[in-house]
């Protein structure tokens, strides 16, 4: 998930004061696709840890994100 929403950056980022804000509206459904994984609860999960550990955050059901470097970490 979090390479995944890494790869999002170049298609749909754009700089704001705070990050990186990804301008695209996609559903937990929509990742969990895209990632492989098996729910939309799983991804939510996941979600909801990359926001308690302030790498994201969400605005208007798109995701900004404020710690690029940890999700780059995930990238292969």
């Amino acid at each position: 998930v979090c390479a995944f929403i890494y790869h999002l950056i170049p298609l749909f980022g754009r700089q704001v004061k705070k990050g990186i804000f990804i301008d695209l509206q996609i559903t937990n459904d929509d990742i969990a696709n895209f990632c492989g994984v098996s729910t939309r609860n799983s991804v939510n999960r996941i979600l909801r840890g990359l926001r308690e550990e302030n790498v994201i955050t969400m605005v208007y059901h798109k995701i900004l994100i404020l710690d690029v470097d940890y999700l780059k970490r995930y990238v292969q």
